[in-house]
């Protein structure tokens, strides 16, 4: 393994040999890198230790900001399109996905069978994030980098095996790690070169990760729908409403049958009723008892005056 010292010569004699390679290109026509120039070269990163104890090596750190300050020097985009032009490589290499295209290249299994294959280049991953922590980085580092921000990523076909992920920016939700209440966020893509694989222990066990240096995280989270939400609350109202509405006519409904109700029993009531017989039974017709009569007719005969004493 190279030592601190070889490996900062190295990184020095790259960053002046870059301007000449460059002229040279302009030259002769010829790119090794056409049509991404600002990729690292790959056998950079050949001496870098997989599965470490210790993670990033001292020998390692020099690389290791070097590499970072170099995603932060140079376009995301110009990143991502050499991140795909070394997917359509690898797939050229692949007889399966070159004879069938409509195939998409599970890259992370890839990455984790041929790591030595994938080293030092650019690739883009797309998953949700479980962990994300922020933490000083080295004081000693001659770049200006003041915080570096680790995410555990699994994408979708890494099955329970994560990717860690290094990188200078996060979006300015994440400054502080998850939102609150928020234990995984999805839809994140990072873009940036495999470093290493990375020793880790989980569970009274060691476990191994493929390292990436990224430029930055792009969360992309899922929008409201604003426009369903009131359209639901409108649905809601609506149908209130209409509930409202309906027991009120029910109800005059009821009260309007009872009363018809009412209305109909009274007047049948009233039709059976015979005034005339209710008449004569209420003032009946008093006859004089006949022994009454008599005893009358005969005290009138008796009150006749006495005959007079001239006589």
């Amino acid at each position: 393994m190279l030592s601190s010292r070889r490996i900062r010569m190295l990184v020095g004699l790259v960053s002046l040999l870059a301007p000449l390679t460059l002229l040279a290109d302009e030259k002769t026509g010829e790119d090794p890198f056409k049509p991404f120039p600002e990729q690292l070269q790959p056998s950079l990163f050949n001496e870098v230790e997989d599965k470490a104890l210790g993670g990033v090596l001292d020998d390692e750190q020099t690389l290791y900001y070097y590499v970072l300050n170099h995603l932060r020097e140079t376009s995301l985009q110009d990143q991502k399109q050499a991140a795909e032009f070394n997917l359509q490589n690898r797939r050229s290499e692949l007889k399966t996905f070159r004879e069938h295209p409509e195939l998409k290249l599970p890259l992370f299994p890839d990455i984790f069978k041929n790591m030595n294959r994938w080293k030092g280049r650019l690739v883009t991953l797309t998953g949700r994030v479980r962990k994300l922590v922020h933490y000083p980085a080295s004081e000693d580092n001659k770049f200006g980098i003041k915080t570096l921000y680790e995410a555990w990523m699994f994408t979708d076909d890494s099955q329970q095996n994560p990717v860690v992920v290094i990188c200078t920016e996060v979006p300015p939700a994440l400054k502080n790690g998850l939102p609150e209440g928020t234990d995984v966020i999805d839809h994140v893509t990072v873009t940036g070169y495999v470093f290493k694989m990375y020793l880790y222990s989980a569970q009274d066990t060691s476990r191994i990760a493929p390292l990436i240096l990224a430029q930055r995280l792009e969360w992309t989270p899922p929008k409201t729908d604003e426009t369903g939400g009131q359209l639901f609350v409108v649905i809601l109202g609506t149908t209130f409403i209409l509930l409202i509405a309906g027991v009120g006519i029910m109800m005059w409904r009821n009260n309007q049958r009872d009363k018809e109700f009412r209305e109909k029993r009274l007047q049948t009531s009233q039709g059976e009723i015979n005034f005339d017989q209710l008449s004569s039974e209420t003032s009946p017709q008093i006859k004089p008892p006949a022994n009454e009569t008599g005893s009358a007719r005969d005290s009138k005969s008796d009150s006749s005056p006495p005959d007079s004493p001239r006589s």
